[in-house]
């Protein structure tokens, strides 16, 4: 049998591994439903829902939700999840890489994309088959781990030669196809036809040290992750940007 690749077969694989947990820390998925104003009641798509506890959350706070994911196992949980707290979702197969499928035509205020970017292989193509369901008023949160924060540099310090083959198992802690800093993902969004409107801190930690929110504040781009609240905007003027290159290009 022939050697099977993430990149070719992602669908089965994670439908093999939707019975490990993805959204492991409670206080983390209350912080995350915190994001949306309380008090009216938004359509809200959870886009790569995994076993669905951000989707119930916000549910809870009284926001019709629409839970989407690849893996129909992870929906399931999500379903089962819901009717056990006493909540409604909206349960919809899709890979958001190849396009909308059922979600075509919908319209959301909010749509929550935790811990999904770094698994497309696609990226640019996902952000814009998720443009078209973000109202013009609407806000798109990412969250992603970040490549820049202070752990990796410290690695990075400490071993400046050390080379990594993560086909070892114990070396292999995620499937995470893209890795980001802030303005790597910004500047994507901006092709795209998004712009960061506000950055979220989250925790940035010292290795062996200390983890602070606090620090998080100060440097939210060296933290361990990003979490962007983004709009829709006019995407990046490519025209305008050649003709600007055009216009200062220095002599030869």
């Amino acid at each position: 049998m022939a050697d099977k690749s993430l990149a070719s077969h992602y669908e089965e694989f994670y439908e093999k591994a939707s019975g490990i947990p993805q959204q492991v820390d409670p206080k983390e998925v209350d912080f995350f439903a915190g994001l949306v104003p309380a008090g009216k009641p938004l359509r809200i798509l959870d886009l790569g829902c995994a076993e669905g506890r951000l989707a119930v959350e916000l549910a809870k706070l009284g926001h019709a939700v629409t839970a989407a994911d690849i893996s129909r196992g992870q929906l399931a949980k999500a379903m089962d999840l819901a009717r056990g707290e006493g909540v409604s979702l909206t349960a919809v197969k899709c890979d958001i890489e190849s396009g909308q499928g059922e979600l075509a035509g919908k319209v959301f205020d909010a749509v929550f994309l935790m811990d999904v970017i770094e698994h497309f292989k696609n990226p640019v193509a996902a952000l814009e088959h998720i443009r078209p369901l973000l109202a013009g008023d609407g806000t798109l949160y990412i969250h992603t781990p970040n490549v820049f924060a202070m752990d990796r540099l410290i690695y990075y310090l400490l071993r400046p030669r050390k080379l990594v083959d993560f086909r070892v198992a114990r070396k292999l802690w995620d499937f995470h196809f893209q890795t980001y800093d802030y303005m790597t993902l910004e500047k994507t969004m901006n092709f795209v036809g998004y712009r960061t409107v506000r950055a979220v801190p989250t925790r940035l930690s010292v290795p062996y040290l200390f983890r602070s929110r606090l620090l998080a504040r100060w440097f939210p781009f060296l933290a361990d992750t990003l979490l962007l609240a983004c709009g829709k905007a006019k995407p990046i003027d490519v025209d305008g940007q050649i003709g600007f290159w055009e216009g200062n290009r220095p002599p030869a």
